[in-house]
């Protein structure tokens, strides 16, 4: 697919953020990721559908979510096996699910993430190469932080390879990377996620600082003073480890410390 020719075709002028797969190898590699088998499959994004071509070699399953009117409407009108939906995909239902294969919004990556992490779906995922790398970091990378803490909560992130900016047009700032997110979160056994998310929230604010300290600077996130918070900073479990090298592990016991203490 020439996809500068297509664009024009169609009357499409692209917006910041709509940048679309030029490189039907990297395309093969995203979809070869997903391991559909049949499955009820989402994609976010559909764009000019050379993504979606592929899916319906795998599936008769697929929803094509794109936010894009002009872009939705060509899709309808070449892919009639396709449940194509003209939705901002943050407004839809993912638990319906069972596989995700996306190029998706690189500004919305975060939000897409966290949907469907609730909703526990494998997916293969093209984003930006940054948030890639922060997502498979560990404790005490320079990259590990909350983003890097709430993949791993919901998924085992598995970083499969990097895509150069000019596999697409029109070309973004920064190179990509295909991730793939096994479904992962009952391993913790945390069973206040949003009391959770809260205190990672609070911590990773001052991620290089002790715990001890980290914990009372963050009180009005964690809505209380520094006279409620200062006689507990020194018991802390890790409270001499920096935020930074606290993993999942580690900050559940943390957490579990300050519900016997009221604080969450």
């Amino acid at each position: 697919m020439d996809v500068q020719q297509k664009i024009r075709e169609i009357g499409l002028k692209p917006v910041d953020g709509q940048n679309f797969l030029n490189n039907v190898n990297t395309v093969q590699a995203l979809v070869e990721s997903g391991e559909i088998e049949k499955d009820k499959t989402l994609e976010i994004g559909g764009g000019l559908g050379i993504i979606t071509s592929q899916l319906l070699e795998k599936t008769s399953k697929l929803t094509v979510v794109e936010k894009d009117t002009v872009l939705a409407n060509y899709l309808q009108e070449n892919f009639q096996d396709a449940e194509i939906i003209n939705k901002d995909a943050l407004t839809i239902d993912f638990s319906e699910y069972e596989r995700c294969v996306s190029n998706i919004p690189f500004q919305i990556t975060s939000e897409i993430f966290e949907k469907l992490g609730e909703a526990q779906v494998q997916s293969s995922l093209i984003i930006q190469k940054e948030l890639a790398d922060k997502a498979v970091a560990e404790p005490g990378d320079s990259e590990y932080g909350r983003f890097t803490v709430m993949t791993q909560y919901y998924f085992l992130p598995v970083k499969l390879r990097d895509i150069p900016s000019n596999d697409f047009y029109p070309s973004p700032d920064v190179d990509a990377s295909i991730i793939k997110l096994y479904p992962n979160k009952e391993r913790h056994g945390i069973q206040d996620e949003e009391a959770f998310f809260k205190l990672v929230k609070a911590l990773f604010t001052h991620k290089r600082k002790k715990l001890r300290n980290a914990f009372v600077d963050s009180r009005n996130i964690l809505d209380k003073s520094k006279d409620e918070l200062k006689p507990l900073r020194d018991k802390i479990p890790h409270s001499e480890t920096r935020v930074v090298n606290l993993g999942i592990t580690e900050l559940k016991e943390v957490m579990q410390y300050l519900e016997t203490e009221k604080i969450i």
